[in-house]
């Protein structure tokens, strides 16, 4: 049976997806980064995904421009342009996405909007676990 993205979110510690609206402002949301201490965040516009604001917005948006991040909505600096995947989406299809948009982090939505989000560090936990669980499976024949 393949993998998808939906046993990539099963093995989460947390099934936890933090967002922040689309009007929060920069420094609201590096607050929230810092204590739910999570790289990204998912903009939401009511219910629907609008965009992507990570630690890396932050760097290269904000800071670098010298935006007052107190100042600086969200949608001003966020990642617009976001691909997402469905959760029957195969764990292979989740790696291509990312490693082809070159991110980090991938929403995961179905029917009723935003079901979770997976990340590289996502990924690869789930290939060492397989690895671990192959390598513990080869000792016992």
């Amino acid at each position: 049976m393949r993998a998808t993205a939906r046993d990539l979110l099963a093995a989460k510690n947390s099934a936890v997806v933090y967002t922040c609206p689309a009007d929060a402002s920069v420094a609201e949301a590096c607050r929230l980064l810092a204590d739910r201490r999570v790289g990204a965040l998912v903009v939401l516009e009511g219910s629907e995904v609008r965009g992507l604001f990570t630690e890396r917005e932050v760097a290269t948006r904000v800071v670098a421009h010298g935006l007052d991040p107190a100042r600086t909505p969200v949608r001003d600096v966020m990642v617009r342009e976001i691909a997402t995947v469905p959760l029957h989406a195969s764990v292979d299809e989740v790696e291509l996405l990312l490693r082809r948009r070159r991110v980090r982090h991938l929403p995961v939505v179905g029917g009723r909007g935003l079901l979770g989000i997976v990340s590289l560090g996502d990924l690869a936990r789930y290939y060492a676990l397989r690895e671990r669980a192959s390598a513990e499976a080869a000792e016992l024949r």
